[in-house]
């Protein structure tokens, strides 16, 4: 009889458990870093989504990540604002109208997506160099990706070779650091 009242708690233990912890829909989220260089030029006039005259930027970069190296392609949409006191006195203070990324990671072809939700420039027309701020979240992908969410945020200079930019051409490079959180399904 004595065994029987020890048993008896046995099920509703072992119904806790699995509710902590049985649960199919695991969720492993992991720290996100990455570094990145490459060109980047301005896209054609029709990925000028606000009519400023001014088109997005094409970034083409490479680099190496917590996943291993990575190729990331955006497309970044921009537009000078009022100076708002972020950036130092005499930039040129521009602040995202839109953007998107993709992440590919050469060891397993699998993509990352992600949109940027905000971003600042701060650009010094004198020596041609820009200091960017942007973060956003992943949403999705191919393979281990596939429902991934998280956010991310990305930091780099660069050097912009055509000064001034000339009916919307604009072509230069940029270095730069990324991390964010990524929770994969």
């Amino acid at each position: 009889m004595r065994y029987i009242k020890l048993l008896l708690p046995m099920p509703l233990i072992l119904v806790l458990f699995c509710m902590a912890g049985c649960n199919n829909d695991s969720k492993a989220q992991e720290d996100f870093f990455e570094t990145f260089s490459g060109p980047f030029v301005s896209g054609p006039m029709s990925t000028d989504t606000n009519n400023d005259g001014k088109p997005a930027t094409i970034p083409e970069l490479e680099g190496d990540s917590t996943f291993g190296p990575v190729s990331i392609q955006a497309v970044n949409e921009f537009m000078v604002v009022e100076p708002t006191g972020m950036c130092p006195p005499g930039n040129v203070e521009l602040t995202l109208v839109r953007g998107n990324f993709i992440k590919r990671f050469a060891d397993t072809g699998e993509l990352l997506f992600g949109t940027w939700t905000r971003g600042r420039i701060c650009e010094d027309p004198v020596t041609k160099t820009s200091e960017s701020t942007q973060t956003g979240g992943f949403s999705g992908g191919t393979g281990r990706f596939a429902n991934a969410t998280g956010h991310i945020e990305i930091k780099f200079t660069s050097t912009n070779l055509v000064t001034p930019v000339e009916e919307g051409f604009l072509f230069g490079g940029s270095v730069g650091t990324g991390t964010g959180t990524l929770t994969l399904q």
